[in-house]
This record gives structure tokens, sequence and C-alpha cells, in this order.
């Protein structure tokens, strides 16, 4: 049967329990607990948490969990596997792996102006609220949501991408891309099957199939021109972007774009109110 405990100041515990209240550092070690609700900090060894709301850092090793949301730093040593963790703070994994993996918003009280995010990281969906350095991640990501600002040194690999904000990386390599326009863009290529690049984002029914745990509304963006200097795949539709070169099979050049050379395979369609100096048809 397991038992309810309420600890105070610094505690080990050890065993089941059913729901957990703590103030202070609490250490777990080889452990069975349906929920944790902890403000301090928490280390946890060898044991599987439920659910797992906590103001402070977390630290764990071998960890398996249920649905966790952390205001704090986590760490995370050896294998560790959960359903979703949401983190309000850095992250530390040495192999991560979860279904929803999702940085929250910042409050007022917090300094920082990103979180950074290290280690191998696995997941269905990673979701990105705030300002989010990924460049000392090894991700192996199915999806990414990005709504805040995210930061890679290198090229972020998937198969759904969606960025809603600030975007700074070398190149977005996914089945199916869209960016909303921002302010904040440094990309130097996109490539995938279907690609797109607009002021408006609708929710679609392959977006509403995506796992997540956010709620996402149609919007219209209010930025201007977006600056990639390559854009290549099958299916190619932009709008208010700049290019050297768009190459595709069945390329769309919507309002206000300037692009230097468009190539294209099977058809193709220049707005009116776009710049296009060279077309080609391979």
């Amino acid at each position: 049967m397991r038992r309810n405990l309420i600890a105070v100041g610094e505690r080990c515990i050890e065993g089941n329990y059913g729901r957990v209240l703590a103030a202070g550092e609490l250490r777990i070690d080889n452990s069975d607990i349906r929920s944790l609700y902890i403000a301090g900090e928490a280390n946890i060894h060898r044991s599987t948490v439920g659910r797992l709301l906590s103001a402070g850092e977390v630290n764990g090793d071998c960890l398996s969990f249920g649905n966790v949301k952390v205001a704090g730093g986590v760490n995370l040593q050896g294998i560790c596997k959960g359903n979703t963790l949401v983190v309000t703070g850095d992250l530390s994994a040495e192999f991560l792996e979860c279904k929803i993996l999702r940085s929250s918003p910042a409050g007022s009280k917090l300094k920082k102006d990103h979180f950074v995010w290290q280690g191998t990281l696995k997941a269905e969906t990673l979701e990105n609220l705030y300002a989010l350095d990924l460049s000392g991640c090894d991700c192996d990501v199915g999806n990414i949501i990005s709504s805040g600002f995210l930061l890679c040194n290198g090229e972020i690999a998937c198969n759904n991408f969606y960025s809603f904000g600030g975007l700074c990386c070398q190149s977005i390599n996914a089945e199916n891309i869209t960016i909303i326009l921002s302010d904040d863009i440094s990309l130097q290529s996109v490539a995938g099957s279907n690609i797109r690049i607009s002021r408006v984002f609708k929710v679609d029914k392959m977006f509403k199939s995506l796992p997540k745990s956010s709620r996402y509304k149609n919007f219209t963006s209010d930025c201007g021109i977006v600056y990639i200097p390559s854009i290549e795949g099958d299916s190619v539709n932009v709008e208010y972007t700049r290019s050297d070169v768009v190459s595709g099979v069945d390329v769309v050049i919507g309002d206000l774009c300037i692009i230097d050379r468009v190539e294209y395979t099977g058809s193709i369609v220049i707005s009116e109110k776009s710049v296009v100096n060279e077309v080609v048809r391979l």
C-alpha cells in the first residue's frame, strides 16, 4: 500500500509512495512515487515518478517519469525516459527520451534571457516557448514547434519544422517546413519536401495531428521581408522573401519577393508584386 508523505528540510526517502509534498532538499532512492510536489532541490536516483511539479533544481539518475514540470535547472544522468517534460530553465542530459519536451516561458523574477540545453535528447516533439540554445545538443526529434527564439550552431533536422519566432542557425532540413516571418531570422539555407514561408499561419490537419502540450492559434505576422540565401524543395511556396536561389518541382513565388534565380521542373507561379531576375526550367 502506498503512503503519503510531507517532508520539510533535508530528507532522504526510499520505497513506494502516493503523494509526496516537500520543502527543502529531498533525496529519493529506489522509489516509486505517484506524485511529487517540491519547493527546493530534488535528487532522484533509480526511481519512477508519475507526476512531478518542482520549483527548484531537479537532479535525476536513471529516472522514469510521467508528466514533469520544473521551474529551475534539470540535470539528468544515465538513461532517463518519460512522457512529458516541461522545463523553465537549463537542461543537461546524458540521455533523455520522452514524448514531448518543452521549454516554457520564464517569469519576471528570472533574470536569464535564454536557456541552454545540452546532451542527447530524443523526443517525438520539441516545443520552444522561450529563447533556447540547442547548440550543445545531439537531438533526435520528430517535430519541432518554436514560437520563441531558437538558436543552433549547425543544422536543425527533423520531420516537421514550425517556426513562429526568431531563428538563428545554419540550415533547416525537414520533410515539412513552415516558417512564419520574424524580424529576427538568420538562416543560410532551407531544404525539404514541402516548404512554406509566409506571414500567415493557419492550423491545419497535419499540425493538429502532432503531439504537443501547448495550444496554438491562427495568426498573421506584421514583420518585413526575410532573407534566406538558398531554398530548395519539392513544393515551395514563399512570400515576403529575398533569396539568391529558389529551387523546386512546383514553385510559387508570392507577394513581395526578391529572387535572383528560380529553378523549377514542374510548375511555377510568380506574383506580379515580386521581382525575379532569372527563371530556369530544368
